[in-house]
């Protein structure tokens, strides 16, 4: 069972910063945003704790912020191309399946392909299979 992922859930590309070089800066500096940071939204009559549910319509072109796939040649991510697997075989919303916390996208970035993607779903309320 995976955990279904609303607007609450935080989603990325997958793409990781490189670690910086040489020993952390002393104070540490505040933390940066997160990396690929997928924008999600929905408006589907569904919720979690308050928060809508996700279906594959939210992220099918949702935005990237700050892809850290950069350098020469690959190119960052900044839209989601599609979503391959993570739909709910059993809870819908409005007609449509639910994303669950095993998704799998596609996005317009280019290789090296991210990590299986591990995206948090933020409540533990409602799974499905």
């Amino acid at each position: 069972m995976g955990k279904v992922l609303t607007t609450a859930s935080t989603v990325t590309c997958g793409h990781v910063p490189e670690p910086p070089a040489g020993p952390p800066p002393v104070p540490p500096p505040p933390p940066p945003p997160v990396p690929g940071l997928i924008a999600t939204s929905s408006t589907q009559k569904l919720k979690v704790l308050g928060e809508p549910v996700l279906v594959k319509s939210s992220l099918m072109g949702a935005t990237i912020a700050n892809c850290p796939n950069t350098g020469s040649p690959p190119t960052p991510c900044t839209s989601v191309l599609g979503v391959s697997s993570g739909e709910s075989r059993k809870l819908r919303s409005g007609g449509f399946p639910v994303v669950l916390d095993r998704i799998g996208l596609t996005t317009n970035g280019s290789v090296p392909l991210p990590p299986v993607l591990t995206p948090a779903a933020n409540q533990s309320k409602l799974s499905s299979e």
